[in-house]
């Protein structure tokens, strides 16, 4: 006799990535909500394993409809994190499972991340069952006293995850139930879109500020490699760092000696611009 598979049964995997952690945050918030509804929920975080994306998109062929994938990632200069594009990219296609992307942004702008997340997704066959953006402190101004984003996630940000997620537990529950359609999910005004997509990451980190290592400071405790998201780097004697470098300033933070210097200030200037153009609305949202 066939079993009858139940709520219990079903599995939700929650993969992300998060370097100043708010996104570890909101993840985590999803996990506990998902198991109190009695749904089986699992997190992964994309530093910890390189071969994650793999062993996940394995599950996923066989759990089929029963599973749904959410994805989470901070915003980098309009787009979602490059280790999560990736790990996205790296999936089999699917035919029945589903998806939810999440976003955390600083304040500044959330950019078109959502929507490229939920299309690539969309583009391995996911059905799209929900998504959301919320506010977070913004990760390069945490040297401010007052930061955009300051105090963020907060308990109402948590709220509204919850409620995301009692409605991706009934759609999973109802068979799926309405997908969220991609168009909802550019609501950048057209000109903007289109201005990011053109920027990237990789473009805009020649307008960083150079980083200086203090040889005299240094003492290699190698501790900036160890807190490196995306392992990129290297002491060869003193920090090196490597082209996936996501300039979450990880290593300056972390450094007992403050042995890593930067100047921020100009950085700090575009942002508040950015956020005084954009004037981005609502700031925590969730779509369903």
């Amino acid at each position: 006799m066939d079993r009858v598979m139940t709520v219990n049964e079903k599995r939700v995997l929650i993969v992300y990535f998060s370097a100043a952690g708010s996104t570890r945050h909101i993840a985590e918030v999803m996990e506990k909500r998902f198991k109190e509804l009695g749904l089986e929920s699992s997190l992964y975080e994309v530093a910890d394993n390189r071969d994650l994306c793999q062993t996940i998109s394995r599950q996923i062929l066989r759990l089929g409809n029963d599973c749904c994938l959410v994805v989470g990632s901070p915003v980098y200069v309009s787009h979602a994190a490059p280790p999560i594009m990736q790990c996205i990219s790296s999936l089999s296609s699917v035919d029945g499972s589903y998806a939810v992307p999440f976003v955390t942004w600083g304040g500044a702008s959330s950019g078109i991340s959502l929507f490229e997340m939920a299309r690539e997704l969309s583009r391995k066959g996911f059905k799209i069952l929900g998504a959301a953006k919320v506010l977070a402190v913004h990760s390069l101004m945490w040297q401010l006293e007052n930061p955009l984003g300051a105090g963020h996630p907060n308990s109402e940000d948590d709220k509204v995850i919850e409620q995301l997620v009692d409605e991706i537990s009934n759609k999973m529950q109802g068979g799926g139930g309405k997908e969220v359609e991609l168009s909802r999910l550019a609501y950048q005004s057209k000109e903007a879109h289109i201005e990011m997509e053109k920027v990237t990451l990789e473009t805009a980190k020649a307008h960083m500020p150079t980083r200086e290592v203090e040889e005299e400071r240094c003492s290699q405790c190698e501790i900036c490699a160890e807190v490196c998201p995306t392992d990129s780097l290297t002491l060869v004697p003193y920090p090196v760092f490597g082209k996936e470098c996501v300039y979450c300033f990880n290593c300056m933070k972390s450094c007992p000696e403050g042995a890593i210097k930067v100047d921020l200030t100009e950085v700090w200037q575009r942002i508040r611009d950015r956020a005084a153009f954009f004037k981005e609305q609502p700031q925590t949202q969730i779509f369903f």
